[in-house]
């Protein structure tokens, strides 16, 4: 039976796509992405009117039927206290 892939995420923000992204990688959820695009890129074009135009189309993420609890959680969990230093000098 086929696993169907539906959509956990969107956003229109590449750094926070970028997060989503890491997220989902550190958990080895496989994902496919639409609409994201090149940020480098982006950020030299963004400027022009056209650019700012570019830049408003949806990221969207998508994982299996079966990934996507996991996903959900994977992406609404705030680990940046992980990272504080408790350690003292």
């Amino acid at each position: 039976m086929e696993n169907k892939l539906i959509e956990v995420f969107v956003t229109y923000d590449p750094m926070e796509a970028s997060l989503v992204r890491a997220k989902l990688t550190d958990e080895e959820i496989f994902f496919n992405v639409t609409g994201d695009y090149n940020i480098s890129v982006s950020m030299e074009t963004f400027n022009t009117q056209l650019g700012r135009i570019a830049l408003k189309r949806p990221i969207k993420f998508f994982v299996s039927e079966s990934d996507a609890e996991l996903a959900k959680v994977a992406i609404n969990t705030d680990k940046s206290s992980f990272m504080e230093d408790d350690l003292e000098y």
